[in-house]
């Protein structure tokens, strides 16, 4: 269950843990009860491992490959037309 933090007018912030299905755009405070909104926050990276932490801030960057660093292919090229008179019975 994710924890969420919604911003009351009088209170503050709080932070609440909630189920994905119930209502995520509104809750009411603890405090007041009055009706409060979500505060959208980025999560936490700062305590991640590195190098999770470096690929996901490298994001969807493409790799550069050369045409001599590619795998080699292991199909063989087969015979599009063979010769009829190469066949044996």
């Amino acid at each position: 269950m994710p924890k969420y933090t919604f911003n009351c007018t009088t209170c503050g912030e709080y932070e609440v843990w909630k189920t994905m299905s119930s209502n995520l755009q509104k809750d009411t405070c603890p405090t007041c009860e009055e009706i409060t909104h979500r505060v959208f926050k980025s999560f936490r990276t700062n305590q991640m491992d590195p190098k999770l932490y470096k690929r996901i801030n490298s994001g969807m960057t493409p790799k550069v490959v050369k045409r001599e660093n590619l795998p080699k292919s292991n199909v063989k090229q087969l015979n599009r037309n063979p010769n009829p008179m190469s066949w044996t019975v």
